[in-house]
């Protein structure tokens, strides 16, 4: 099954609606909703059903944790996936996944592996979980055109996952980074199509200590 075509189906219908206001108080707004981050997260992974705010309290949230790193940490995997060692690969993944429930490299690698070692179920359930975090990040911060309507994300790799799944993104044109924290990328489409991307890296700088 090829898991990125099935991806780009799925969120080519996704409604972007703005719940939370795109204001400097967005995380400080995220915060005081979060009264058991640890619980959520626990939800999160067994699969518990949770609403698509549930899902942004999720996602952002965590950048309030001691977990949370800006730069994506999955060395040890990849390494195991160059050497096709897949089965520790998937065990590692999956180690990751739990330390950082919201990374959408993680989840990416973890329905693929999890599909090429035949764990068709597992593999579903970690692109539903995927799914619903993109469908959050896009609720949360807008469609992404525009820099007011800058696309809020935890890791430069989460950037890139959007990028190529949401926006069908085959080729990048060229990167540019403002001196208040917005990243503005310049993408080729699957359809041809040339398009700037922004997402603001914020909170990302904040706790990074750029």
């Amino acid at each position: 099954m090829n898991k990125l075509r099935t991806l780009i189906a799925a969120l080519a219908v996704l409604a972007c609606s703005n719940i939370y206001a795109q204001t400097d108080a967005f995380y400080s707004e995220i915060k005081s909703f979060i009264s058991d981050y640890d619980k959520l997260a626990q939800d999160f992974l067994s699969d518990k059903k949770m609403s698509l705010d549930d899902y942004t309290l999720l996602y952002y949230g965590f950048t309030f944790t001691d977990n949370y790193k800006p730069d994506y940490n999955g060395g040890a995997a990849d390494s195991l996936i160059n050497l096709k060692q897949y089965e520790k690969a998937y065990q590692q993944l999956q180690e990751d996944h739990r330390t950082n429930p919201t990374s959408l490299q993680t989840l990416f690698d973890l329905m693929n592996i999890a599909s090429y070692l035949e764990k068709e179920k597992e593999s579903s359930v970690y692109q539903s979980r995927y799914i619903n975090l993109v469908k959050a990040i896009m609720q949360a911060g807008g469609d992404g055109l525009s820099p007011d309507n800058a696309i809020r994300v935890n890791s430069v790799m989460d950037e890139f996952q959007i990028l190529s799944t949401y926006f069908k993104a085959v080729a990048i044109g060229s990167k540019e980074f403002s001196d208040d924290y917005i990243d503005k990328i310049t993408i080729k489409d699957s359809d041809g199509n040339t398009k700037d991307v922004f997402f603001d890296f914020k909170r990302y700088m904040e706790v990074s200590g750029k």
